[in-house]
C-alpha cells in the first residue's frame, strides 16, 4: 500500500498534463479528472508491486541484486503492457547520472541506481562501500558524459510554426540556411507518392517532416523526407487519439474518443532505412522501437506536436530526446509544432539554443553524422532482460524453499 501511495504522489505531479490532453477533446473536467486518475493508478501498481517484493525477498541473501531486477522488469512490462506508457523510468530523472546510459540505456540506469539504494543496507563493508560507490561512480562519470564524434559535418534546421500551416513552414523554410530543414509532427496529408506536394519547390534543400499519408486502405503518421520518398511510419500510436486499444469492445467509448486521427495503422518494427533515422511523438519513449530505427543511422530526427498536452509534458520529452542523444550518441533533431524544439547534441553544451513553447521560428546549427553504434544501441535491453528474468526466477525458487523448510 505504500509503494502504491508513493505512486499516486509521483504520477499525480509527473503526468497530470494528462488531464490537458483528454480536455482539449471536449471530455469536460469531471471526466477528463477521472480518466487521469485511473491512468495514475493503474502506473501506482507498479510501484505497489515493487513494495510488496521488498517485503516478499525480506531476509534474502542476494536481494540487494533480486529487488533491482524487479524493480527493470516492471518497467519493462509497462512499455508494452495495454500498449504501454514507457514515460519518466527512473534512469531518466536525474541527468547528472546519465553517464551509464550508452551502456545500458534509460532502463538500465533504473536498474543501478535501485541496486546502489540496496547495496546501503548491505552490511558486507564490500558491498556496502566498494561496489555501491562504483556503480555511483559509473553513473557520474560514465562514457555519458564524454562521448566524442569525429565525422562529416551538414547544416539543418528545425521549424516550429505554432500551428501546422504550409504557408507558415514554406516561409519560415525559405529563410532557413540550412542543407536539411525538419517539419514537425502531422503538418499535412501527403500521399505516398507525393503527388500533394508537386507544384512546390525544395530545391534549395531536402525537407523532412511528419505527415499523414496512406497507402490503400491504410493511414499512417509518417515523417518523410520530399526530397528522396524515404519514410518511416509511426509504430507506437497514442491510445484512443490514433487508435482504439480495445477495438470494438468499447463502443461508446470509442465514439467519444472518434478524434479525425483516430484510425491510425501502425507501422513494423523493422522498416527500411536511410542515413537519418526518424521517430514520431512518443515513439521516442519505446526503447525497443528506438533502438530498431537509430541502429546503423548517423543522426536522429524527432518530429512532434505537443500543443494539446499543456506546459508539463513539452520539457519532459525534451529530457527524453536528451538521453536518447546520449544513448545512441548521435544528434537529435527534433521539431515540434509550438514547443519545446532543439537541435541536440550528445554533449548537450554544443546543443542549439531552444525554441520554447508559442515561439514561432527557425534554429540552424551543424551536427556531426556518426554511424556507429552505441553498446546499448546494438543490443538494447536484451542483456539486462535476459539476466534479469534468470535471477528472479531462481530469487523465487530460494524463497520458496526457505518457505518450506519452515513449514
Amino acid at each position: 500500500m505504500v509503494g502504491f501511495l508513493i505512486g499516486i504522489f509521483f504520477w499525480t505531479i509527473s503526468v497530470y498534463w494528462i488531464f490537458n490532453a483528454i480536455n482539449f477533446y471536449g471530455a469536460g473536467s469531471a471526466l477528463s479528472l477521472f480518466i487521469t486518475f485511473l491512468l495514475v493508478a493503474y502506473l501506482s501498481i507498479f510501484f505497489g508491486i515493487f513494495s510488496l517484493s521488498i517485503y516478499f525477498f525480506k531476509g534474502l541473501k542476494f536481494r540487494w541484486i533480486t529487488l533491482p531486477c524487479v524493480f527493470f522488469l516492471l518497467e519493462w512490462v509497462r512499455s508494452w503492457m495495454i500498449s504501454g506508457f514507457p514515460w519518466l523510468n527512473l534512469g531518466i530523472l536525474f541527468e547528472k547520472l546519465w553517464g551509464a546510459l550508452p551502456l545500458i540505456g534509460i532502463t538500465g540506469t533504473s536498474f543501478v541506481i535501485i541496486m546502489i539504494f540496496c547495496l546501503i543496507f548491505e552490511k558486507k563493508y564490500f558491498l556496502k562501500y566498494g561496489l555501491s560507490l562504483g556503480l555511483l561512480t559509473l553513473l557520474l562519470f560514465g562514457p555519458g558524459h564524454y562521448q566524442s564524434i569525429n565525422g562529416e559535418k551538414i547544416k539543418v534546421a528545425v521549424i516550429q510554426p505554432g500551428e501546422n500551416e504550409l504557408e507558415i513552414l514554406m516561409d519560415l523554410s525559405k529563410n532557413a540556411n540550412a542543407e536539411i530543414i525538419v517539419w514537425p509532427e502531422a503538418t499535412g496529408w501527403l500521399n505516398t507518392d507525393l503527388s500533394a506536394f508537386k507544384s512546390a519547390s525544395f530545391n534549395d534543400y531536402e525537407v523532412i517532416g511528419g505527415f499523414f499519408t496512406y497507402d490503400e486502405d491504410k493511414i499512417y503518421s509518417s515523417i518523410v523526407n520530399i526530397h528522396t520518398k524515404h519514410f518511416y511510419n509511426k509504430r507506437n500510436l497514442v491510445p484512443f487519439g490514433e487508435f482504439q486499444p480495445f477495438g470494438d469492445s468499447l463502443k461508446r467509448v470509442n465514439k467519444f474518443f472518434n478524434i479525425s486521427n483516430s484510425n491510425i495503422s501502425p507501422g513494423s518494427l523493422h522498416q527500411e532505412k536511410s542515413f537519418w533515422s526518424g521517430l514520431v511523438c512518443w515513439e521516442l519513449a519505446f526503447n525497443t522501437t528506438f533502438v530498431e530505427r537509430v541502429r546503423d543511422t548517423e543522426f536522429v530526427i524527432h518530429v512532434s506536436n505537443d500543443s494539446w498536452y499543456g506546459q508539463g509534458m513539452p520539457e519532459q520529452h525534451l529530457k527524453l530526446a536528451k538521453a536518447r542523444a546520449v544513448e545512441s550518441n548521435k544528434w537529435v533533431v527534433r521539431s515540434t509544432t509550438d514547443g519545446v524544439s532543439q537541435i541536440i547534441s550528445p554533449q548537450y553544451s554544443q546543443s542549439s539554443m531552444k525554441l520554447n513553447r508559442g515561439v514561432i521560428g527557425s534554429i540552424s546549427n551543424e551536427i556531426e553524422l556518426n554511424k556507429e553504434d552505441t553498446f546499448y544501441v546494438i543490443y538494447g535491453d536484451s542483456p539486462l532482460l535476459f539476466l534479469c528474468t534468470i535471477l528472479l526466477v531462481l530469487a523465487v525458487l530460494k524463497k520458496y524453499r526457505i518457505i518450506a523448510r519452515k513449514i
